[in-house]
């Protein structure tokens, strides 16, 4: 019987009291949690870089040697070399061998300057559907200009790094061994800008015997 009654015992529904011990260590693992991802965030803006910090990409120190690796514009309106980046690695739509270079103008970034090795004008505009413009530089050279954002936002970090904005066009054009992509980093630099900065890359300048020749 005593087993049978065990049964038929009305249960206890009342709730279980709650481990003030539990629940504090539960608040100061949260608070924990807060501080050290504001911490993590706060170090990580004080490493920003121009160029992604991602695996893959390798930030060059010496920049010296660029020029006699590929050709580099001419014709900058001002804007200065400020980092440059090689992708050892294939990072997402950036192949391996990528050249990236970064110039700055008035503490903010001007452009972005790709050269990705192995690909066309004809695959890049197949994968990247915005609206473009051809522009003729001469018989046998021509480029596009995509316009990727017509409102662009611009940041101010309050940091030592120059600034930016959201990328708003892209002009892309084919080298004998690289496309060649120049992001405008917000309205800083004119559609002008942009093509004369191609132009001193893709058209070849003639030599001064060249021109003797010509004569």
């Amino acid at each position: 019987m005593p087993a049978i009654s065990l049964l038929f015992r009305k249960r206890n529904t009342e709730p279980a009291p709650v481990n003030k011990k539990v629940l504090l260590f539960l608040v100061v693992a949260i608070l924990g949690c807060v501080i050290l991802l504001q911490y993590l965030n706060w170090t990580h803006e004080n490493e920003r870089s121009l160029l992604p910090n991602v695996t893959g990409l390798t930030i060059l120190e010496d920049l010296s040697p660029l020029p006699n690796l590929v050709p580099v514009p001419s014709k900058t309106f001002g804007a200065e070399l400020y980092q440059a980046g090689l992708y050892t690695m294939t990072v997402r739509e950036f192949p391996e061998g990528t050249f990236a270079l970064v110039y700055i103008k008035n503490n903010t970034r001007f452009v972005e300057i790709d050269y990705l090795p192995k690909l066309t004008t004809e695959t890049y505009l197949s994968t990247h559907i915005y609206p473009t413009q051809e522009v003729v530089l001469d018989a046998d050279h021509s480029l596009y200009i995509q316009t990727i954002d017509t409102q662009p936002r611009c940041i101010d970090y309050e940091d030592t790094v120059p600034n930016r904005c959201e990328i708003s066009r892209m002009l892309i054009a084919d080298l004998p061994n690289h496309l060649l992509l120049i992001a405008a980093d917000g309205t800083h630099a004119t559609d002008g800008e942009l093509i004369e900065m191609a132009r001193s890359i893709v058209v070849p300048t003639p030599t001064l015997e060249q021109n003797n020749l010509g004569e």
